[in-house]
């Protein structure tokens, strides 16, 4: 994962993280404060109700007695009850009829739900609701004939709303009139609950205390002030749920927000922080491909350090490899002025021999001296000619160029090695020849039949098999040679055993950029005796040739940045890898200087 998106996710974590703990308190807090004001609202409201019905008790107290005792009303009704001897149906019709007219409009006047005039024994004479008149009720029986006092509570069971409710009555000559008055309690609670916005009704006697839910909070409200009184005070939690909603969708715009300034954030200040390490990565890319050079630190005192650090480093690898070529071209010169001596003094002693021989003869005057004479100089001569050989052999050794590195198809390259190799041998019929299949740059295979350098009658055989491979930096006449030299000393080795010698060059991408060509043949393989000193120079095991074969291929794979080396295949014979980074190799022969200049290394497409 890149810097760029690790600060990315890092800032939108935080950022939701953040949002989610700030909403989520925010949340609750406003819950607390809301269901807070619920209950304040509830005490108000008891506060209220309490208030009101103590007022609306002390009003009825000291409203019905004073009609008791000198109301014209009372007392007319209570002389024709007398004259009636207390009973109710004996009562003049016209009286009752007035009765029945004037209860209405006291109850108006008084401010009154309920009033009725009973009798001794619960029949109603008269009340507002007329379909009560006539009908008996035991307990207006029993009320009047209580003493009158504190207004009592008539719950709702005992007919109608519930209600505050006082009487009075007239006793004389054994006659008892009784004027029952209610107000309900209804109204009361309901305009209180307006005021403050909560809901109240009067609970029925026996009703279980409620309990809050989803939809609303719920209480049980007691009054001491009127014994048997409870109200359930509820108030909606509709609010407080639109609100919450509110408050969510405030808080997710917010962390929207949020998000998108953290994230905008992220990308700039990813890119502050990467575009430093994207150009200073692309400045070490190109010192490991290209011509060594300090590189430039920008972005900052910690991205400067690393660039000091990294040409420090640099330097110190410069002039590393700087002395450790010193060494190794000491230790090679050494190698090879050891090896060339012992080369140059093979011939050197059939040469001593023949001169030495030519001497004595001609001190004697010897007669065979002009017989020998024509023997020894041809001696002489032959070996001078080697002397000359190994001293050419070693001269293009030591004097091999540094790679021309460009862009190079290795594909193409092999191809062309291996039809070089499918020429027919000489004085072989044209029927016999190559016959080969072309390759491309994007694979494929191909083989020819037929090369030069291998007996009469025997057919050798040269393959090729690629895949697709980038083009490759790499000086495209030093590649002819390393593979001309490991494809003819394949077929030399496999046709010096084998009637049907066979080569196969393999082609083929590797990880890290880098490319793989495998060389294969058929013979016997190298001696064991010789893999350590394999690719020395002047290390051979062939009767012709000087060793150096080997030798300059691996310096070419050296000085490519690469690697070659030997295997012995399963089945028999030689196998040679070669491993070729694309890009090339990493020119650090200098140490870097303070130059400002950035030259490329060519690259590969």
């Amino acid at each position: 994962m890149t810097l760029a998106a690790r600060l990315l996710l890092a800032f939108g974590v935080v950022a939701i993280i953040a949002t989610a703990f700030v909403g989520l308190t925010l949340r609750e807090a406003s819950r607390e404060i809301i269901e807070s004001g619920f209950a304040e609202r509830m005490d108000a409201a008891h506060a209220g109700v309490r208030q009101q019905l103590a007022a609306e008790a002390d009003a009825l107290r000291d409203l019905l007695p004073p009609m008791c005792q000198h109301d014209t009303f009372v007392d007319k009704a209570h002389i024709e009850l007398e004259r009636a001897k207390g009973d109710p149906n004996a009562m003049d019709p016209r009286s009752r009829i007035a009765l029945r007219r004037q209860v209405p409009s006291q109850a108006m006047a008084l401010r009154l739900d309920e009033l009725t005039l009973v009798a001794a024994d619960g029949s109603i004479l008269a009340a507002v609701d007329a379909a009560r008149i006539g009908t008996r009720d035991r307990r207006l029986a029993e009320l009047v004939r209580a003493p009158g006092g504190a207004p009592r509570l008539r719950p709702a069971r005992a007919g109608g709303e519930a209600s505050l409710e006082v009487h009075c009555a007239l006793s004389a000559h054994g006659v008892t009139l009784g004027l029952v008055g209610a107000r309900r309690i209804g109204p009361v609670l309901a305009r209180i609950g307006e005021a403050y916005d909560v809901g109240l009704s009067a609970a029925s006697e026996g009703e279980p205390a409620p309990r809050g839910g989803e939809a609303a909070v719920a209480r049980l409200l007691h009054f001491a002030e009127i014994p048997g009184l409870h109200v359930v005070a509820s108030v909606s939690r509709e609010p407080l749920r639109q609100a919450l909603a509110r408050l969510d969708r405030s808080i997710a715009l917010t962390g929207i927000t949020v998000l998108t300034i953290a994230l905008a954030i992220a990308v700039v200040l990813a890119r502050s922080l990467s575009r430093p390490l994207v150009a200073l990565a692309h400045e070490t890319r190109e010192v490991m491909s290209g011509a060594p050079r300090r590189v430039e630190g920008r972005g900052g005192r910690e991205i400067a350090d690393l660039a000091a650090a990294f040409n420090a480093t640099i330097d110190e690898l410069a002039a590393m490899r700087k002395r450790l070529a010193a060494t190794e071209r000491i230790a090679a010169r050494r190698e090879v002025a050891r090896q060339i001596a012992h080369e140059i003094k093979n011939p050197l002693a059939p040469i001593r021999a023949a001169v030495e021989t030519l001497r004595r003869l001609r001190q004697r005057d010897d007669p065979a001296f002009d017989d020998y004479f024509e023997e020894a100089t041809s001696t002489v001569l032959d070996e001078v000619h080697r002397i000359a050989n190994i001293v050419t052999e070693f001269t293009r050794f030591a004097r091999l160029p540094p790679p021309n590195l460009e862009p190079v198809d290795l594909v193409a390259i092999a191809r062309g090695v291996v039809t070089l190799h499918a020429a027919p041998a000489s004085g072989e019929a044209t029927s016999g020849g190559a016959t080969s299949g072309g390759t491309g740059s994007t694979g494929g295979t191909g083989s020819t039949g037929g090369a030069g350098g291998t007996g009469g009658g025997k057919r050798p055989r040269v393959e090729l098999a690629a895949d697709p491979i980038p083009k490759v930096s790499a000086d495209r006449d030093q590649m002819v040679q390393v593979l001309t030299n490991l494809v003819q000393n394949g077929l030399d080795a496999a046709g010096a055993v084998r009637s049907d010698p066979r080569v196969t060059v393999t082609i083929g991408p590797l990880p890290n950029d880098r490319v793989r060509i495998v060389v294969r043949d058929n013979g016997p393989g190298v001696a064991e005796e010789m893999v350590p000193r394999l690719f020395e120079p002047y290390a051979t095991s062939k009767e012709t040739g000087t060793g150096l074969g080997l030798a300059i291929a691996q310096r070419i794979v050296f000085e490519h940045g690469g690697e070659i080396s030997y295997r012995k295949a399963q089945k028999g014979g030689a196998v040679f890898e070669i491993w070729l980074p694309v890009a090339g190799p990493p020119l650090l022969e200098k140490p870097p200087g303070d130059t400002t200049l950035r030259p490329r290394g060519p690259e590969a497409p």
